[in-house]
């Protein structure tokens, strides 16, 4: 390991060690915040904090509302069928359409529609800003996020294939449920078949019960990797530079660690929306890194994970070309069941790019409580440095090593 990969991994291990159950808006998590600040005033030119409202549940919650939404609605179904009160069907079907809004809205379109509902807390920003020798021509922004997840157990016990298919039997489960309610209500079957009806229902429903379960929110996991390795590596570039006193003539480098990843992208969003007309004025890019583990993974996240948003060409050619002067072509992800905050920018309209080296199934370091600091990859850290900090000479233009 060279020096700034030792700092990364050790920086990670104090991070996981005195600072636990770093869920969005926590005191743990706000003070994990505080350190990093307190951190960057050595390398930075200005440091900000920003303090956002965050309701760090609601995101996931909304996977268990909508499945239990969808489970309530068979007994309201049942007591329809054998009592002839057909708008008890109706009644149902709303309670199907609910739980599907509450899902799109939440976790497809990444808006907030349930936090009201679950606690409130105030998640934390940190904005390291290390300024150029003359005018502000361009900017990058190195991005990671300190808050941790909680555990989803089903992924130490399942491959990723039985998983897409609980939530497709879930999820079709509810859209079979909700028709079958609309021919039953017509009331022109014979009672034998509308209970068969009601059996095919009911064996939907059994396939939803795991999404009960899918995130245990009692577990939290220390995040080393997913996503200390972001964090500290958007630090490590700042680090280096003011180690060797370097300064670009008109290029801006600055390190976001945002809070609430976890819970949504809230903490990108938030710093988005609050600095919109700084991120406009300027030829700004924002370059998210998160779980930077397994070398053979590490790709370009070109999109959005709902297909909802597109990043940037100018950032992910970027990250590609720098890929290739370090002897590394990298691939654009597929479909991938996660986010990065790279895609809560570019629904703003600023320009940015995600990068990641993770597996596209369950892996043990993935939101699990194996995910520590002594199940890292430091050289996977080390070869992702590498082309963060060519990305960085590159966007400069003028190709200076600092």
């Amino acid at each position: 390991m060279n020096n700034y990969t030792e700092y990364i991994v050790g920086r990670i291990t104090d991070i996981c060690k005195n600072y636990k159950r770093r869920i969005a808006g926590t005191e743990s998590a706000r003070a994990g915040a505080d350190d990093i600040a307190n951190e960057a005033k050595a390398y930075a030119d200005e440091v900000k904090t920003q303090d956002f409202e965050i309701h760090p549940h609601a995101f996931l919650k909304s996977i268990q509302l909508c499945a239990a939404l969808e489970i309530l609605a068979m007994p309201v179904s049942w007591i329809a069928c054998l009592t002839g009160h057909t708008l008890l069907y109706f009644a149902a079907d709303v309670m199907i359409l609910l739980g599907y809004v509450i899902l799109v809205v939440e976790y497809v379109l990444y808006n907030q529609i349930i936090d009201k509902l679950c606690p409130k807390y105030t998640g934390k920003n940190v904005y390291a800003v290390r300024k150029p020798k003359g005018e502000v021509k361009r900017r990058i922004i190195l991005c990671g996020h300190h808050d941790a997840a909680f555990e989803m157990p089903l992924l130490n016990s399942l491959k990723m294939w039985m998983i897409y298919a609980l939530f497709i039997a879930a999820i079709g489960g509810g859209i079979t449920d909700f028709m079958i309610n609309n021919i039953l209500v017509l009331n022109f079957l014979p009672f034998e078949i509308e209970k068969t009806f009601m059996f095919v229902q009911t064996g939907f429903m059994v396939l939803t019960i795991p999404m009960l379960f899918f995130t245990d929110f009692h577990t939290v996991v220390d995040g080393a990797n997913d996503n200390l390795t972001g964090t500290f590596l958007a630090m490590s570039i700042l680090k280096e530079m003011a180690d060797n006193d370097f300064r670009y003539e008109n290029t801006e480098v600055c390190a976001l660690i945002t809070d609430g990843e976890e819970s949504g992208l809230r903490g990108a969003a938030a710093f988005a929306k609050e600095n919109i007309s700084m991120l406009m004025d300027a030829n700004t890019i924002v370059i998210a890194m998160d779980t930077i583990h397994e070398t053979e993974q590490l790709q370009i996240y070109a999109r959005g994970i709902n297909f909802t948003e597109q990043n940037a060409d100018e950032a992910c050619n970027l990250l590609y070309f720098a890929g290739l002067k370090n002897g590394v072509e990298l691939p654009y992800a597929e479909f991938y069941p996660g986010a990065v905050d790279s895609e809560a920018f570019s629904r703003f309209g600023v320009k940015a790019a995600g990068i990641c080296a993770v597996r596209h199934e369950p892996a043990p370091y993935y939101h699990t409580v194996h995910d520590s600091y002594d199940n890292l990859n430091p050289e996977c850290i080390e070869l992702t440095r590498k082309i963060i900090k060519t990305t960085v000479e590159m966007f400069d233009g003028a190709g200076r090593v600092f």
